[in-house]
């Protein structure tokens, strides 16, 4: 059987805090625990950092941050999933070292102007890391959020989004948007979110009916920041765009050119001129905005058959337009295709290994469960690592517990 996760309990983030203390000898009235949990995003693929719209939604399965005071000027971190604990100077100049608490060195980073406490004790627990669910994202805002806690400063979304994405965007030199960003700071129980990268504005779709999400992980992971394609692609986009603007006769007006600088009538004067590359970007670029645009209604109505079939399209063009997707993945996808109780499934995240979602029938999934266990038994050769899957809904997004 394909093992599947849950959401901890009460009891459970208790215990979190419990051994926080234990760890670092802290007092328990002067403890606090935060979650930020993993993303999904049905629709948006790829384009954020186009400065389009992404249609997501926060899920059940997360990253737990408890932190306390301590008196020196550090960071000191622990995390059971990773490495040694570290240790961070407030105040000193901090560099990528390419391990667990980057993410953490570059929170420091960006927030080295702000009023600091003392320095802080943290301990990190969540275990889903690199499997295309943002596990990145949602540690860095866990630790921005913790650091202006302890300062007594208000956590305002919109800051928290624009310092996570200058860690991943200037420190690890990852040239992604803010769609994960979004997906985290902004989500409510029930609610899409849509976010427009380019207006950085929200919107909150409430669902027609319960839509319930299939998170399956294929055995593979990888860490965006450890590879060059997801940068190479971002590069190709921003070429189509360039492009775009000379065939238009437009004037440069800015360092970079943006897909989100044009509008479907742009795209379409120019289309058969666009070298092959720059046309599969854009297509891929100007087709997923209509769908976040056709996704969000059909969360609004109800309409499962319909958003699933955009979810299926959109992952089509990831592969087709965008190129991407590894074999792990697409035979992963094509499985869940076929699969009554599936209304639609995509790739989570960038394409390059990690996990699918699905929107499945919820009375479906006693039924589909055994039969991704069957199609992870016939792989050959099996996956590095043992699958497994989980269901969730729209959820609350980055909140103290």
């Amino acid at each position: 059987m394909l093992a599947q996760l849950q959401a901890l309990t009460h009891a459970q983030h208790q215990q979190r805090v419990l051994d926080h203390c234990a760890a670092f000898e802290a007092d328990l009235d002067v403890t606090q625990q935060l979650f930020s949990p993993y993303r999904i995003r049905p629709l948006g693929a790829h384009i954020d950092h186009q400065l389009g719209r992404v249609a997501s939604i926060a899920t059940n399965q997360g990253i737990t941050v408890t932190f306390s005071p301590n008196p020196s000027r550090r960071l000191r971190a622990r995390s059971a999933g990773f490495g040694p604990m570290t240790d961070v100077l407030i105040g000193a100049h901090q560099s990528a070292q390419g391990d667990w608490a980057d993410y953490l060195r570059g929170s420091a980073a960006v927030l080295d102007q702000t009023d600091f406490p003392a320095g802080l004790d943290i301990s990190v627990a969540g275990h889903l890391g690199e499997v295309g669910l943002s596990s990145s994202a949602a540690v860095t805002l866990a630790y921005l959020r913790a650091l202006l806690s302890a300062a007594g400063a208000p956590p305002d979304p919109a800051r928290l989004i624009q310092w996570s994405q200058k860690v991943e965007n200037e420190f690890l030199g990852l040239q992604s948007g803010a769609g994960d960003q979004s997906a985290i700071c902004y989500a409510t129980s029930g609610c899409l979110v849509d976010f427009d990268c380019r207006r950085e504005t929200v919107l909150r779709h409430s669902a027609g009916q319960a839509f319930h999400f299939l998170v399956v992980h294929s055995g593979h992971r990888l860490a965006l920041a450890s590879g060059g394609s997801f940068n190479e692609r971002v590069a190709e986009c921003h070429a189509a765009a360039d492009e775009m603007q000379g065939l238009l006769g437009r004037p440069e007006t800015q360092a970079v050119s943006y897909l989100g600088d044009f509008n479907l009538a742009d795209y379409e004067a120019v289309a058969g001129q666009l070298s092959l590359v720059s046309r599969r970007r854009a297509e891929h670029y100007f087709t997923e905005m209509a769908r976040v645009e056709a996704g969000c209604k059909a969360w609004t109505c109800g309409d499962l058959a319909g958003f699933g079939q955009l979810m299926s399209a959109s992952c089509e063009s990831s592969i087709v337009n965008y190129e991407t997707g590894t074999p792990a993945l697409i035979g992963l996808v094509e499985a869940l295709w076929s699969l009554e109780g599936v209304h639609g499934a995509r790739f989570s995240g960038a394409g390059s290994r990690g996990c699918v979602v699905a929107l499945v029938a919820s009375d479906a999934v006693p039924e589909i469960l055994p039969a991704l266990a069957r199609y992870f038994t016939r792989l050959e050769p099996a996956p590095p690592e043992p699958p497994w899957a989980f269901v969730t809904e729209a959820e609350a997004g980055l909140r103290a517990l």
